[in-house]
């Protein structure tokens, strides 16, 4: 789609979703109406990838932050993950019994079990890397760097504002069924 009519189309939908007058352009809401529609794709992407290896996408994000962090306790991971603790279990009791992942006692706390991948996670790894910077090259190739560089600014940017953004907007936004003064 030529990015005229690409950005005409998330105008659209940005103006739509946000019940604004089809005659107001918002390049705001359109950019992250864009980027809501770009999330699943990449998404799926990402878990096509994974699914190669009976991973899926929750399996892979535990595989990927133990290789960046290596061997680690449960609870780092789960606070690295920003999910449960019981969630992390679940994952990791799959991920062992597919043999990506070992368990070993931690040498100073018996409570606490390290968590570490196996060599056979290393090498599926080592293919989804190569295999994501492909894909990250045909989708950047002929962007100019300068462009790269600004477009890198600005997620950073919105990545740094989401937390904020969304914790004030769910505080001042009461829960469905009550109002604002109950």
């Amino acid at each position: 789609m030529p990015d005229s009519i690409s950005r005409d189309v998330d105008l659209e939908a940005a103006r739509g979703s946000a019940g604004t007058d089809p005659g107001e352009a918002d390049l705001a809401v359109s950019i992250v109406g864009r980027l809501f529609r770009l999330a699943p794709q990449l998404t799926e992407l990402q878990d096509l990838g994974t699914r190669e290896y009976g991973m899926g996408f929750a399996r892979g994000r535990v595989l990927w932050a133990l290789q960046e962090s290596g061997p680690v306790v449960m609870r780092a991971l789960s606070q690295r993950l920003g999910i449960s603790p019981r969630t992390v279990t679940g994952l990791i009791d799959a991920l062992e019994a597919d043999g990506w992942v070992t368990r070993t006692p931690h040498p100073e706390d018996r409570r606490a079990t390290i968590i570490a991948v196996t060599p056979a996670a290393e090498t599926a790894l080592a293919s989804l890397r190569a295999a994501y910077e492909g894909l990250a090259h045909d989708l950047l190739a002929d962007v100019p760097p300068a462009d790269l560089a600004r477009c890198w600014s600005v997620l950073t940017l919105i990545q740094e504002r989401l937390g904020e953004v969304v914790s004030r907007r769910m505080a001042a936004t009461p829960p469905p069924g009550r109002s604002a003064r109950s």
